[in-house]
This record gives structure tokens, C-alpha cells and sequence, in this order.
């Protein structure tokens, strides 16, 4: 099983000892998780994906189908931090483990009927490439599928030739019979400056500074857990945890 040193970073695989310390620091190991238990803050998530290019490169990072979760969990991660600089409130991503659909989801704590209350954004998220010359392309077959109508469309567009004319984009999708209950775009317009725009239903737009959103976004808890308190729910901050980055070096 493999476990890291929570000090020095050090991992290591360990056979038969379940509670091993490491061997430089004397500090107790932890072991690795899986993305079926737990919620990451948005900064985790996005810094993950950052990881990643910094190990293997801007291009595998980008099409590697190994970084698929970690691409989509990036993705949901710019769209938590523009919801949460909209009015604070705090949301995490989850990763779908399990079944094929959505991909992602965006969970969060609303107390204001005086109990926990826990809401959910399931979405799929796509990516608008460079193969592909219209963006309309990529949301139109979406489109054509059928999803609870309850899910969001999260596009991430990475085309990078030209302007993307979100005005043409809105008014498009005002033609077309949508399954979804919003559609999401984000585009990186300069190093660390995204915007994210809802282009249906309206348009509705949100300029996001990474570079001062991801600070505040460091306080937030990195890993929780859903757990259940007498009738009620809570989330349970489960502090440092191990999530391997997966192996971008083996076939």
C-alpha cells in the first residue's frame, strides 16, 4: 500500500506495516485515498491538474487520458471558485467514481433553513479542442443526448485561435433544444485570468483572477467527508490526505 510522509513528502510502498513512520522525519505516514472518499476544495483540485503539467508537460497533462478526472475535476474547480466569488459560499468537487455519468460534481453546505443541507451541481464537462472549428459543434452534440435535466454542460474551452464571441454563443443556443439546465464556458483570456460565462439560459458573465482567487481559496477545507450526526448531516474535515497523482510514465 503506498503512503506519504505528511512533512517531507516522501512516499513510499509499504507492505505490512499499517501504520509506518517515516524513515527520515519519524513523523507517522499517511495512506493513500482514492477519489470515491471524499470532496476536494477547489484549490486542490486545480493545483492537482497544475502538478501534473509541471511532472509531464503542458501537452500530455492536456491529452492524456490518463489526467481525464484530473482535467474535468480543473475544470469544475474554475467553475466552484467563480460561483464562490459570486456570493462566498463555499463548494467542493467530487469526482464520479462509480457510474459513467455526470462527471463531476459541486457540493456544498447550505444552513440557511437552520440544518445542514446539502447541495449538488452534477455536471458533464467537455472540452472544446483545437480539431474542431466551432464551439457550437461540441455543445449541439451534447445536446443531442439525453441527461437529467438537472445537469449542468461545462465546456472548457481550449481552442486557443481567436476571441471566443460569447454573444454569438448565447444567442445560438437560444435555437437549439438544450437537456441541460445551464451551460457553462470557461476560457483562459490571459496567464491566470479565466472568464466564465453561463451562455444559456442568458448570458452571464464572471471574470476570475486566479491568481487572487486561489489564496483565499487555500483556507477553504482541502478534503472533507459526508458523514451523518444523529438525523442530520454534516461534513467532516478529514485534514491532510494522500491521493496519488496517477503514473503518467507507464503504458
Amino acid at each position: 500500500m503506498k503512503f506519504c510522509c505528511p512533512s517531507c513528502g516522501r512516499e513510499e510502498e509499504i507492505v505490512l506495516d499499517r501504520h509506518p513512520r517515516c524513515r527520515f522525519c519519524r513523523d507517522e505516514m499517511i495512506s493513500a485515498s482514492d477519489y470515491s472518499e471524499f470532496w476536494m476544495s477547489p484549490y486542490i483540485a486545480i493545483k492537482r491538474m497544475q502538478t501534473i503539467s509541471e511532472t509531464y508537460g503542458i501537452l500530455r497533462a492536456r491529452t492524456d487520458g490518463r489526467f481525464k478526472r484530473e482535467r474535468e475535476a480543473w475544470t469544475t474547480g474554475v467553475l466552484a471558485l467563480a460561483l464562490s466569488q459570486l456570493n462566498g459560499d463555499k463548494w467542493w468537487v467530487e469526482i464520479e467514481t462509480a457510474d459513467s455519468t455526470p462527471d463531476t460534481r459541486l457540493r456544498r453546505i447550505d444552513q440557511s433553513s437552520g440544518n445542514n443541507v446539502i447541495q449538488t451541481r452534477s455536471i458533464e464537462v467537455v472540452d472544446w479542442e483545437e480539431n474542431v472549428d466551432d464551439i457550437m459543434k461540441v455543445i449541439k452534440k451534447k445536446c443531442k443526448r439525453a441527461y437529467p435535466d438537472h445537469y449542468l454542460l461545462l465546456v472548457n474551452a481550449r481552442h486557443g485561435k481567436g476571441v471566443l464571441d460569447f454573444d454569438r454563443v448565447i444567442e445560438e443556443m437560444k435555437k437549439i433544444r438544450s437537456p441541460f439546465l445551464e451551460v457553462w464556458v470557461v476560457v483562459m483570456v490571459a496567464s491566470g485570468h479565466m472568464k466564465v460565462v453561463r451562455v444559456a439560459p442568458g448570458g452571464f458573465p464572471i471574470d476570475l483572477d486566479l491568481s487572487a482567487e486561489l489564496p483565499k481559496a487555500m483556507k477553504q477545507e482541502a478534503f472533507v467527508k459526508r458523514g451523518i450526526r444523529g438525523t442530520g448531516t454534516e461534513i467532516r474535515d478529514l485534514g491532510p490526505a494522500y491521493v496519488p497523482i496517477p503514473r503518467g510514465d507507464l503504458l
